[in-house]
């Protein structure tokens, strides 16, 4: 086992789902790349090394006694793992690094304030001393967002800023601290009746100031909403000063200023509180449906058909392609089955049929009309319905496919995800572009789903998997994750849907955005943050 010391402590999520690899999916490990059951008993690049920086923290003596008297020095850290550790986030390319033992970017220190006020003061003195300021949250980042490539500090908001403030039940409306993590943000919730409806992929090791600050994606979007819907108000600090915007349903006071941080990434300042819609708690209403389809392109129009249909929206809303679809019957224990015969039987064959997952909540009346309607569009787009019980088993495990990474990169097997938003006219032309892509590298292998939908259009959500290249894993990546992009971007998809930019992507936001656009950001980057110490280096292309 590795020490806590250690580059692969760093790098793990931290969860035991991650340590274990079914027999199912082992068994398609082995026939998609090759291996054997010796190969499992091995660990590729297994970071076990004590983290050693060799690189000493940069702030001065006075600078690190003057923060210490701000926030105490139980909360200002600069050893080297605690400077390693919010060194990175969960993009592929630095775990590769951590796997290597290299931290490119370390802060000079982790400082963590106990209050909005202190945040104010920590920020100000930053600002007269241009110390370089990097947000930190959950470091669920998979866009390189969290590196300090200036130094500096990184602030760590979890520590203490972790607090829901007041649940206001006439206005159905939450305030919480943005270092908050999802599941404690739920969990309370819950109790009093409520739920805050956003649920990204990284919820369990997320928190509500990383959700906003990359405009993130929770997995029933479609039916509540992006995190920018669900925000009504903010209280964020910049070096310019606080701006603290209020919880009005709606007003035409020119710009909503509090929609300029969803999707800043600690650029302009550093949220420290939230007001929020939340949504009533009602498990037991609500009503679900599983369909299998014959090929992704009819599991495609019959969802474009029931999403512009007007009869209510779905929360969950999610169609796997054939290569995920195949890999999840497999997975699952369905594949060779009396019931996968019968399915083949009636024409759905591995290698085209496709799943589609819907949910429907709220009132029991609703969701019981919605769910009919839908149930109408999808046969009617030739669809079959297969039951609830898929659905309930994806739900049981729909964060842990994340886990598996750690335990792939142990085997010399690179898996990573991207995501775009797409319209429909372009959406089977982006599908098709990125799996003719990834087939031309050996043994390569592409997932592909459709997980948040709108009625022009849909998020296309990549995971690709792929032997490394043993002894050039940094620049074999970088090079294959570089081409996926451009082949997303060349066929009309987005940078960016719900993950963000960070400075993975920021290299294409110009020519994505246009030169004006990119101007007006970095006007109002200057006018926050003079000084350029939020979040330098490159985020979303700001310098």
């Amino acid at each position: 086992m590795e020490h806590e010391n250690s580059y692969r402590h760093i790098l793990k999520w931290g969860d035991k789902r991650e340590e274990t690899v079914s027999r199912h999916m082992a068994d398609v490990i082995k026939e998609k790349f090759g291996l054997t059951d010796e190969d499992f008993g091995q660990r590729h690049l297994p970071g076990t090394e004590t983290v050693r920086l060799g690189k000493p923290s940069m702030l001065k003596p006075e600078q690190i006694e003057f923060l210490i008297s701000i926030c105490g020095s139980e909360n200002l850290l600069t050893d080297d793992l605690s400077r390693a550790s919010f060194s990175c986030g969960k993009f592929y390319g630095e775990l590769l690094d951590l796997r290597l033992g290299v931290v490119p970017d370390p802060p000079d220190a982790v400082v963590a304030p106990r209050s909005h006020e202190e945040v104010v003061r920590i920020v100000e003195y930053c600002s007269a001393e241009g110390i370089a300021v990097v947000p930190a949250g959950g470091l669920s980042s998979v866009t390189g967002a969290v590196r300090a490539p200036r130094g500096g500090i990184a602030l760590d908001l979890t520590k203490h800023l972790n607090r829901i403030l007041t649940i206001n039940k006439v206005n159905k409306t939450v305030t919480v601290q943005a270092g908050m993590y999802g599941p404690s943000l739920e969990e309370e919730l819950n109790r009093q009746g409520y739920s805050c409806g956003h649920f990204p992929q990284s919820f369990e090791y997320s928190t509500v100031g990383g959700w906003i600050s990359a405009r993130g994606a929770g997995q029933a979007s479609t039916g509540y909403g992006k995190i920018e819907d669900m925000l009504v108000s903010l209280k964020a600090v910049t070096p310019a000063g606080v701006i603290e915007t209020k919880d009005y349903p709606r007003t035409a006071q020119g710009w909503d200023l509090f929609r300029v941080f969803a999707g800043a990434e600690g650029t302009l300042g550093v949220i420290t509180e939230a007001t929020l819609h939340i949504f009533n708690y009602a498990p037991e209403n609500t009503a679900s449906a599983a369909f299998i389809f014959r090929s992704f392109e009819a599991a495609v129009e019959a969802m474009r058909m029931i999403i512009q249909s007007e009869c209510g929206k779905p929360h969950l809303f999610r169609i796997s392609d054939p290569d995920e679809t195949d890999i999840a019957f497999r997975t699952g224990g369905f594949d060779g089955t009396v019931a996968d015969r019968a399915l083949q039987t009636l024409g759905f064959k591995p290698g085209s049929r496709c799943l589609m997952f819907v949910t429907v909540e709220g009132d029991k009346d609703y969701a019981c009309f919605v769910l009919g309607k839908i149930k109408r569009n999808a046969r009617a787009g030739k669809g079959m319905y297969i039951g609830r019980s898929p659905v309930r088993k994806w739900l049981e495990q729909r964060y842990s496919s994340a886990y598996m990474r750690d335990p792939l990169m142990d085997l010399g097997i690179m898996t990573d995800t991207l995501e775009t938003a797409v319209t429909w006219g372009n959406l089977l032309k982006v599908w098709k572009a990125a799996h003719e892509y990834v087939a031309g590298r050996p043994k390569a292998f592409l997932m592909i789903h459709i997980s948040h939908v709108y009625e022009n259009g849909a998020n296309l959500y990549f995971t690709f998997l792929s032997p490394m290249e043993k002894g050039n894993e940094r620049q074999d990546f970088a090079a294959f994750h570089r081409g996926l992009v451009e082949t997303i971007l060349a066929h009309g998809g987005s940078i960016s849907h719900h993950h963000g930019v960070g400075r993975v992507l920021a290299p294409w936001m110009e020519g994505h955005l246009g030169k004006s656009s990119m101007e007006l950001l970095r006007a109002v980057k200057k006018h926050l943050d003079p000084g350029n110490i939020m979040n330098p280096g490159g985020t979303l292309g700001l310098q």
